[in-house]
């Protein structure tokens, strides 16, 4: 069914393009009930020899918009990006087991930081940031770190944990953003889209004052 609105551009109402794998972040999108299409990016996530952790995912959340806004002028492109820090340690997703638990020795019974790079990208025009949000752990006993790593569910997240599945047990207080620590900054991500005004665009919603 073709709009038919004043004022907008057959470009304008294209949907956004999701540079991300990341069912959290297909998820939020879908709740949002913000149109979209996924592309996913082919890039080395390798971090740079002593990259500062939010150096780090603002660098990969650039690189993804990046390659997928080069395949498709005139179309906007998000992609993020999520690691865990704790000390002088960037905690990704784990490699293996030992990693998993390795990752949540480190994190449990004390607090640790949560960074989220984001980045929206159209032609040559860029907005990007990195949102950070601080995660308090509850203590866990070794059995209870094998248990949670023996779900599998830590094996495919950024420090080992899913703060939107079993992982909640596990969680004491979060200071910030939780949709950041889910590794997607929807409050800020919402602000920018509507001071591009593309919320009337995508989803019909009415502009403020």
């Amino acid at each position: 069914m073709t709009d038919t609105r004043p004022g907008l551009s057959e470009t304008a109402l294209q949907p956004l393009i999701l540079a991300s794998g990341s069912p959290r972040r297909r998820h939020w999108l879908e709740a949002m009930r913000i149109p979209f299409e996924l592309q996913l990016p082919d890039v080395d996530e390798t971090p740079l020899l002593d990259e500062d952790p939010m150096d780090l995912v603002l660098r990969l959340a650039e690189l993804k918009a990046e390659v997928i806004a080069r395949r498709n002028p005139s179309r906007w492109v998000m992609a993020a990006d999520t690691t865990v820090a704790v000390d002088h340690h960037t905690l990704n997703k784990p490699v293996d087991v030992e990693d998993a638990v390795r990752m949540l020795t480190l994190i449990q019974g004390r607090a640790h930081q949560v960074h989220t790079g984001f980045c929206l990208q159209k032609n040559d025009t860029t907005h990007s940031f990195v949102d950070t949000a601080q995660v308090f752990f509850r203590p866990l006993t070794e059995a209870q770190i094998r248990w949670y790593v023996g779900t599998r569910e830590p094996m495919d997240k950024a420090g080992a944990y899913a703060i939107q599945g079993i992982g909640a047990l596990f969680i004491e207080a979060v200071e910030g953003s939780f949709s950041t620590v889910m590794g997607l900054p929807v409050e800020r991500m919402g602000a920018l889209f509507g001071v591009l005004g593309l919320l009337k665009p995508w989803m019909g919603f009415p502009k403020g004052v």
